[in-house]
């Protein structure tokens, strides 16, 4: 079983197999794999030190991305660990450490999309374009069509995360997803206060 291509029908024979046959190594290579795709772009249109060469920007940024990326794993993991077992679960975090990255499969095939468009467009698909031409914009159209796409493929990703947490945990998908909206809501009361706070101190310091 390839994993790159069943994940698409077969998610959840998909993700048993993995953590049968596979080992962290290889969910590193797909978390590198997906950071590698996702970061091919992740500075598009934000100006970010537009002086530096474009395979300089390139590699600061899937650095950056996989970097991000093994943080959140870490943190993730433990998190679908400890709330999975606070409904019933029976998980660990090893498994579960294994499994998350098989959720950003889908991702990886995005990179021949990003890669194409840094090849043809060079840097200035890093470059913040005026509001008033961006939708005039080929390089902002099709970098809006790709952000699209990777939208699409990032739902169906949490979708094999839902089955995935079910599968570590021995018990059903929906249960899966209510981990997933429980750190959710969990995030809401902790960061909408924060953002509140925050818009009020900068409305009173103008």
């Amino acid at each position: 079983m390839n994993p790159l291509i069943s994940i698409w029908t077969q998610p959840k024979e998909t993700i048993r197999y993995v953590l049968e046959y596979k080992t962290w190594s290889y969910s590193f290579f797909i978390l590198l794999l997906s950071a590698i795709s996702v970061g091919l772009t992740s500075f598009a249109d934000t100006d970010f030190i537009p002086d530096l060469p474009l395979i300089v920007l390139v590699m600061l940024a899937i650095i950056s991305t996989f970097i991000g990326s093994i943080i959140s794993l870490f943190i993730s993991a433990a998190l679908y660990n400890w709330i999975g077992k606070w409904l019933g679960g029976t998980g660990n975090f090893s498994d579960m450490f294994q499994m998350t990255p098989i959720a950003s499969i889908p991702l990886i095939w995005m990179l021949p999309i990003n890669l194409l468009l840094v090849v043809v467009f060079g840097k200035s698909i890093f470059i913040g374009m005026d509001e008033s031409v961006a939708f005039v914009s080929l390089p902002a159209t099709l970098l809006l069509l790709s952000n699209i796409l990777t939208f699409g493929l990032s739902i169906f990703g949490f979708i094999i995360l839902s089955k995935g947490i079910g599968i570590v945990h021995h018990f059903s998908s929906w249960r899966g997803f209510s981990v997933l909206m429980i750190i959710f809501g969990f995030a809401l009361v902790i960061f909408v206060p924060l953002l509140i706070l925050l818009f009020f101190i900068v409305i009173a310091a103008v």
